[in-house]
């Protein structure tokens, strides 16, 4: 399975979410601000990276983990991968896409358009770990059903029937 973590601009929500499912922050401890300097790309894509698929790793499943920024198009990208995955002969079913963008609160708005639009890094990135870390218990909850979810489609027989 591909696991795609996806959020507006790929550097805050979607990032967490995947170190979280890689066991990189700890779902049950909230995280220093420090913390944050572990968790791949956090809070250094731009604009160019839209749209693209980046993986972080494998989890303990062998499922591939992936970030993903795609603006305010979060269906249309995920029927774009999708579509281009079954017209190169590959199974469109192996992606679950989990959305991040819920998430969102202010600090997370403003601290992350100041650091990665306005390029204000020493500004904006306080607040985006800020708002981060308000968001983080429930972003880890999205993550524990997420892997739960790909915990039962492994032991179910034909384990690629994910319905969404």
């Amino acid at each position: 399975m591909k696991v795609v973590y996806h959020c507006y601009g790929g550097a805050h929500a979607s990032p967490t979410a995947a170190a979280i499912h890689l066991g990189i922050l700890d779902s049950r401890r909230m995280p220093k601000a420090s913390d944050f300097e572990k968790v791949p790309y956090y809070d250094t894509l731009t604009n160019r990276d839209h749209g693209r698929l980046i993986k972080i790793g494998d989890d303990h499943l062998g499922n591939e983990v992936f970030i993903l920024g795609r603006r305010n198009s979060g269906r249309t990208a995920e029927n774009l991968i999708r579509e281009f995955t079954r017209l190169t002969g590959g199974n469109p079913d192996e992606y679950l896409f989990v959305d991040c963008v819920q998430l969102y609160n202010v600090f997370m708005v403003t601290g992350g358009f100041t650091s990665r639009r306005l390029g204000l890094v020493r500004f904006g990135r306080p607040l985006v770990i800020f708002g981060t870390r308000l968001s983080f218990f429930i972003l880890a909850g999205i993550v524990r059903r997420t892997l739960k979810a790909l915990e039962e489609l492994s032991s179910m027989e034909g384990g690629r029937n994910l319905e969404r």
